[in-house]
């Protein structure tokens, strides 16, 4: 029987409807000045018109491109001037200067395949000309690069949204001046949506691709059809504006990005450039694969039920094919692979087995495991991990600690990862617990931890979850579930170990980027400046304000209770990561001391303590851990003092960041200027393990995370 299709196009969920729209919206979506229209080739056409380019105005065009944007352009009247590129697809300066002249007014720019091209770049060369630019970012829509959004620089952009997630239809616009607005009402649309589920319940059920698969038309490609501009006031259809906020997160990307790299391992050595190495921030499209044989490709991956895309291989009939050899050889011999959200990760493997033609220069990374004894046993070779980590919750320090005090009924399992060199590159700090009959993996830390993981440096992540996914799939001792918490949201672990998301948590952080504290000062808003100001001032004018850092050995005990007192004014046992956790931070502090990361303070008033700020200082960065303050001062803000306080010297002493861990408090925010979340990863094996899955996703659908948390507590 035919296995499942999978598609270069996302499909779309049958759940959809069962989410809560997004509130915030990516660009361009959370600006009021785009326009919606069924296809971005619509875009395109209004948005030259709104900008007032004239029939015979010439345009610089990239001689790789897909024809229904060049169609658009003609359509519109404009003459077109064909530019080469170089090897990394990025233009050819020497070439587009050479063919400059007056009538040219504008320089097309196309973000292939997800990947930005240096939009602050091209737009400082088209400024020294007077020339408008024409961002193409139908493909890289939620791309990124250090400059901000793909399509944020030009004068025009464009984005296909359904390229992206699984709408039957839409293409944005952004432009300079007012633009158009659709001249239909938008068709509700119904086949269209049915046609985006069905892709997606092809995707898990074998019966219905092959159902599909027997009535499929198989008719030729027909460039002239796939060019043609169609009705340019075409709006999309009321299907797709009703799922649209339900379906678009800022993770889709890191999906992507992890479904790439995961294919990058293995069919690296025929991924040509600059697609062979992913840029920070992009959302690709789909993994372009150099072949001698496209049609033999196509019909292998076909034959494993999976749609390769022939891609672009037929220019523009107005384009000089000969004129440009490198692209007409490109176009010849590139088949892209998905690699879209909806992937799981057996799809994933399927795709890099199909695609397979002969060994790749890339290895993809072998994976073996070993067991560690104790948390002695690797003890040097764990303190540089964690360094390399940049986490303080994996320290050995930390979670040893934690075992101590709470690994009462738990077997302990630590396995290191070792690459093909035999190099110890992670270790996977486990233990396996029975909790009402539901044999349960977890990490180490979880509770008095705010990020967990598999302990390993950012750029051995993949090989960490090979591992963990080796240990999973090896492990003599039965599971059920396997609930990996707390990982860190950017790095997109589900995808990475082929769970579910069951949970998300705000990890907000403030990255240093300016020389002095004025200069960060400046940068933020006035609010946020006048309220430092306002606090600090009430508080020296009324009072005589002193703030201290516990740094005496024989102190330390006594400067902890007076940490857990003034927690203990603000928060109840309940409610506070304290509590009946007193035991372990006093036991966590002294060692911390020790190491030189703890960086405990307190602010007094006339003498009095009225708050605390327990911090610790690990490879860089400042962990924001907890406070307490005396509610009495609320009303001087004084426990917000103390934090802005901690914050500076952190600057001052030349970290690199503060990161203000799980939570989405608005005082965090006023502060961080990225918030990589934490996610919450869950993996079933097993009629229990399904069973508990289940309820965890439900509690996820009533966003009670809270009681999500209390589920499983030891």
């Amino acid at each position: 029987m035919r296995k499942p299709q999978i598609s270069v196009s996302p499909p779309l969920p049958l759940g959809v409807y069962a989410r809560r729209p997004s509130t915030e919206l990516p660009f361009p979506l959370d600006r009021s000045d785009t326009v919606l229209f069924a296809r971005a080739r619509h875009g395109l056409w209004q948005g030259v018109y709104a900008l007032g380019l004239q029939p015979g105005d010439e345009v610089l065009v990239p001689a790789y491109h897909h024809g229904s944007g060049v169609e658009a352009l003609l359509r519109a009247g404009l003459v077109l001037r064909y530019y080469g590129l170089g090897p990394t697809l990025e233009p050819d300066t020497d070439e587009l200067d050479s063919v400059l002249n007056p009538r040219v007014r504008a320089l097309h720019l196309i973000h292939y395949l997800g990947f930005p091209q240096d939009g602050a770049r091209w737009r400082a060369w088209c400024d020294e000309r007077s020339l408008l630019l024409l961002e193409d970012a139908a493909q890289a829509w939620l791309s990124s690069d250090s400059a901000g959004p793909v399509g944020s620089h030009g004068d025009l952009a464009i984005f296909c949204i359904y390229k992206t997630i699984g709408v039957p239809d839409g293409g944005a616009l952004v432009v300079r001046t007012a633009a158009p607005r659709p001249e239909t009402v938008s068709p509700i649309g119904f086949l269209a949506l049915a046609k985006c589920h069905a892709l997606w319940a092809m995707q898990r059920s074998r019966a219905v691709a092959a159902a599909a698969a027997a009535v499929r038309s198989n008719g030729a490609y027909i460039p002239e059809e796939d060019f043609a501009l169609g009705d340019p006031g075409s709006a999309p259809t009321a299907s797709t504006l009703r799922v649209l906020p339900r379906l678009v997160d800022r993770h889709i990307a890191l999906k992507r990005r992890a479904n790439y790299e995961r294919l990058l391992d293995v069919l690296g050595g025929r991924v040509p450039p600059p697609f062979d190495q992913l840029p920070e921030g992009s959302s690709p499209f789909a993994l372009p694969v150099e072949t001698d044989d496209k049609r033999r490709l196509l019909d292998r991956l076909a034959e494993h039920g999976i749609e390769g895309l022939d891609f672009w291989s037929v220019p523009h009939p107005s384009l000089e094919v000969d004129r440009f050899p490198e692209i007409r050889d490109r176009r010849a011999r590139t088949v892209a692979l998905p690699v879209h959200q909806e992937l799981r990760l057996t799809d994933v493997e399927r795709i890099a087995a199909a695609a397979v033609e002969r060994p790749s220069r890339r290895k993809r990374p072998a994976v073996r495991l070993e067991p560690i004894g104790s948390f002695e046993e690797v003890a040097d070779q764990w303190d540089e991990l964690a360094l390399r980590s940049g986490n303080v919750f994996a320290t050995r320090e930390w979670l040893s600690l934690w075992w101590e005090h709470f690994g009462r009924a738990k077997r302990l399992h630590l396995s290191g990862c070792l690459d093909a060199d035999g190099r110890l590159v992670a270790i996977l700090p486990l233990y396996l617990w029975d909790v009402r009959g539901l044999r349960v993996f977890r990490l180490l830390g979880h509770g008095t931890a705010d990020q967990l993981g598999p302990i390993c440096a950012p750029e051995d992540r993949r090989t960490a979850a090979a591992g963990l996914r080796l240990l999973l799939g090896e492990i003599q001792v039965g599971w059920d579930f396997f609930l990996g918490e707390l990982l860190p949201g950017h790095e997109a672990w589900s995808s990475l170990v082929g769970g579910r998301t069951v949970a998300r948590d705000g990890y907000p952080v403030l990255r240093f980027q300016h020389d002095t504290w004025a200069d960060f000062l400046a940068s933020s808003s006035r609010r946020f400046r006048k309220e430092l100001s306002r606090t600090e001032r009430r508080l020296s004018e009324a009072h005589e304000v002193r703030i201290r850092l516990a740094d005496d050995a024989g102190r330390l005990e006594e400067d902890l209770d007076m940490l857990f007192a003034l927690h203990r004014m603000r928060w109840t046992d309940d409610e506070s990561p304290f509590g009946a956790n007193e035991p372990f931070h006093r036991q966590l502090a002294a060692e911390a001391f020790r190491r030189g990361w703890l960086y405990l303070w307190f602010a007094y008033l006339d003498g009095r303590p009225v708050a605390a700020e327990y911090t610790f200082r690990f490879a860089g960065a400042q962990h924001h851990y907890q406070g307490g303050r005396d509610p009495e001062w609320e009303r001087l803000s004084v426990g917000s003092h103390l934090f802005a306080y901690s914050v500076r010297e952190a600057f001052e002493a030349g970290l690199r960041e503060c990161r203000f861990l799980r939570g989405r408090e608005t005082y965090k925010y006023r502060f961080a200027n990225e918030d990589p979340e934490l996610e919450t990863v869950g993996i079933a094996r097993g009629t229990m393990g399904d069973a508990a899955l289940m309820a965890m996703l439900a509690l996820r659908g009533w966003h009670d995370v809270g009681r999500l948390r209390r589920m499983l507590v030891p």
